[in-house]
């Protein structure tokens, strides 16, 4: 949501602190390594390969069992693998793809960036796309790319198409959900990073992998690929891994609809109640001479301690995804002049009072989105797809041939991803046969840097 939003809206300060806690380790303002020099060599020796050895000991299971708790949690610091300290993280800028001017409301989201992270000598480069309103910022893309540096790639991070900085800079329709031309966006956009990449690196080949819906978005990508006319413009990828992905991305934000519905029926006017409730019983979790930091384990000692109220557990994760919704919502009927939040005679500056508008955008479910801006955005203008094109489109049924055929491509998830149904996970273990790492425990992306996880993504992109 604009700057402006957070300002004026005190809950959302408070959100954020409780959507930290969701996040793996620091994001890039905590990355060591900030300048854009290649990294020390990880071929052989260094903190880099000696963090690879590390994560291959033994260690003790994934010990959280309820999958919303697991998702919210995430993996306790003992668990974690060891990743490298030293990997030369930085941000990348480069020209926006789309001649688009940019609504003052939302010039905080310029410019187009990725993370990248550059090995010292010639090496493959690995791709990642990040999941759900992320930007090439956050703390998973720090996580991964430190596992992938470790494994002998150079990595660059991108943005979700449903990102605010992507619509802005790279969607050529700035309305995320349609499958094929957000495909198409992060496509022309991978292009555009290979380009700048080369200029500071040699690169020997590409690796592929993303979280969540940028996993979903993986899958596609490399089937776009795969079948790309111009076979001077492939990557052809040599590794893909998706991780945690939806199969009907549908079915799955319609279950993260659910749980804020069933949790808080309120809405938004219950939310500073909630937040208020789940903070309350966290101040004495840590003693009085220990420094408080507001992080995965410290949620993990809450829920130990039982000062985590664990029925609100799914009420954060409906409002996490609720928030990314709102966001990418607002940022697309002003993008769009859909006339649905922000009524289209209404041209609002950078000072404007913007309460009213982040409370429709705060009420606008999935389906809503779907039927007020989506499916009208894809009928107008001289377009024609109809809704069930729409949905059927970002349904990995629909490529399953192409996944069960490719050998390169591997899933990891869990058995209970709270964002996929037992038919969804039956479909993943039928289609990828051997291919698939499914996890029992985990929930959705919650083991994500426990230790055996990346361990098995270095060693099955080990170059």
């Amino acid at each position: 949501m604009p700057r402006l939003i957070v300002s004026r809206i005190s809950v959302l300060l408070t959100t954020s602190l409780m959507l930290a806690a969701c996040a793996t380790g620091p994001g890039v303002e905590g990355a060591s390594g900030g300048g854009i020099a290649p990294g020390p060599d990880t071929a052989s020796n260094g903190p880099a390969a000696e963090s690879v050895a590390a994560n291959t000991g033994p260690v003790a299971p994934y010990p959280i069992k309820n999958p919303l708790t697991a998702t919210v949690l995430g993996t306790p610091d003992k668990l974690k693998a060891k990743l490298p300290e030293d990997a030369p993280i930085t941000v990348r800028q480069i020209e926006p793809l789309i001649a688009r001017d940019t609504p003052s409301t939302l010039r905080y989201a310029r410019p187009l960036n990725y993370m990248f992270t550059p090995q010292a000598k010639p090496a493959p480069l690995a791709f990642v796309i990040a999941g759900t309103g992320s930007s090439a910022l956050s703390s998973k893309c720090v996580l991964l790319s430190r596992a992938l540096y470790a494994a002998g790639y150079s990595v660059a991070c991108l943005p979700s198409p449903t990102a605010v900085t992507f619509m802005l800079g790279a969607a050529e329709h700035p309305v995320p959900g349609r499958m094929p031309t957000d495909v198409a966006d992060l496509y022309r956009l991978m292009h555009a990073v290979r380009d700048d990449a080369a200029s500071q690196i040699d690169i020997t080949g590409y690796g592929l992998t993303g979280w969540s819906l940028g996993a979903t978005e993986a899958a596609f990508v490399a089937r776009h690929d795969a079948t790309a006319a111009d076979a001077d413009e492939r990557f052809d990828f040599s590794r893909v891994v998706l991780l945690n992905p939806a199969v009907s991305v549908w079915d799955s934000v319609g279950r993260m609809d659910a749980l804020l519905d069933k949790s808080l029926p309120g809405g938004i006017t219950q939310v500073p109640e909630f937040l208020a409730k789940g903070l309350g019983g966290l101040k004495n979790v840590y003693a009085k001479n220990e420094s408080l930091r507001f992080n995965e384990d410290f949620l993990y000692k809450a829920y130990e301690s039982g000062a985590a109220d664990q029925d609100d557990i799914g009420a954060l994760i409906g409002l996490a995804f609720r928030l990314s919704l709102a966001n990418m919502a607002f940022a697309a009927d002003v993008l769009s002049h859909s006339d649905v939040i922000v009524p289209e005679d209404v041209d609002l500056g950078p000072y404007d009072d913007l309460g009213v508008y982040f409370q429709r955008s705060f009420s606008m479910t999935f389906d809503d989105y779907i039927e007020q801006l989506l499916v009208p955005y894809w009928n107008r203008d001289g377009r024609s797809v109809p809704k069930a094109e729409l949905i059927r489109e970002a349904d990995l049924h629909s490529i399953a041939a192409f996944l069960a055929a490719d050998d390169d491509m591997r899933v990891f998830t869990s058995a209970d991803d709270p964002i996929l149904g037992d038919s969804e996970v039956a479909f993943l273990r039928d289609t990828f046969g051997e291919r698939a790492r499914v996890r029992p425990n985990g929930g959705h992306m919650g083991n994500l840097s426990y230790q055996k996880t990346i361990a098995a993504l270095q060693d099955y992109f080990a170059p």
